[in-house]
């Protein structure tokens, strides 16, 4: 099982999208995924909320439970889930620090700006220090790629010594929209331009080793229980799949 910790250091850089998006992609690879999420504002499980309320496959959304995040992921582990993502809180918390200790790699989302670029190398230095392998995605990067915002932020980047996803994934108005309904841009609008860079973003995960899970063993309809999950108030929350006829989870 791989436990990856998604770390942002400033708000607003599109840290959880990016929990969500990849989630989505994770589960239309036939795999079993948990989203822990972990940030003060859940946003990753109010939209776990509505995808089950709509019977939506879920990927399973939690918050962290009372026993502690390293129980808690061994219970996953039990259960046989592939992959967890840890929408981790964006600021130097024990949080974080107890995110990475359960995590085999770690992501950094950052958008391609000076401001945001600066708090990036405390967010890999963190990582290095627990040796975790880390990646690092440009997010609501400029939808024309030739704007220079974006090699600059590469270069800046590649200097910290950073493992840089080649695809830059662009900012559209289709993410907050796709929340909004429970879904991912890439779910929402199946032939849009996020489906593709989303893709692109996959497989590079599979490639760099950081989500490079083995080949799919058939069981993807075993959605996990939520035993080893609470909800924000603490108490005990079953939530059970129900079966989707959207093309696009179940291709």
């Amino acid at each position: 099982m791989l436990v990856v910790s998604v770390l942002a250091r400033k708000g607003g850089t599109g840290k959880s999208t990016a929990v969500r998006c990849l989630a989505v992609e994770a589960l239309k690879a036939g795999r079993r995924v948990v989203v822990i999420d972990a940030d003060p504002q859940p946003t990753c499980f109010r939209w776990g909320q509505r995808r089950a309320a709509a019977g939506i496959p879920v990927p399973l959304v939690v918050v962290p439970a009372p026993g502690g995040l390293a129980a808690q992921i061994e219970g996953f582990r039990a259960q046989g889930v592939d992959l967890i993502l840890v929408d981790t809180p964006p600021t130097a918390t024990p949080a974080v620090n107890a995110a990475l200790d359960s995590s085999t790699g770690a992501l950094v989302v950052t958008r391609p700006n000076p401001e945001d670029l600066e708090s990036v190398q405390e967010s890999l230095r963190v990582a290095s220090a627990q040796k975790r392998r880390t990646g690092v995605i440009l997010w609501q990067s400029p939808p024309d790629k030739r704007v220079r915002a974006v090699a600059l932020a590469r270069e800046a980047l590649v200097a910290m010594g950073a493992d840089v996803c080649p695809t830059a994934v662009s900012a559209s108005i289709s993410y907050p929209y796709a929340y909004a309904e429970g879904l991912t841009p890439q779910e929402r609008e199946p032939e849009g331009r996020a489906r593709a860079e989303l893709a692109e973003v996959w497989g590079w995960l599979q490639r760099s080793g950081i989500m490079a899970i083995g080949p799919y063993d058939g069981g993807a309809s075993k959605v996990p229980d939520q035993d080893a999950g609470t909800q924000a108030d603490g108490t005990a929350k079953r939530v059970r799949a129900k079966t989707s006829s959207r093309k696009e989870l179940v291709a």
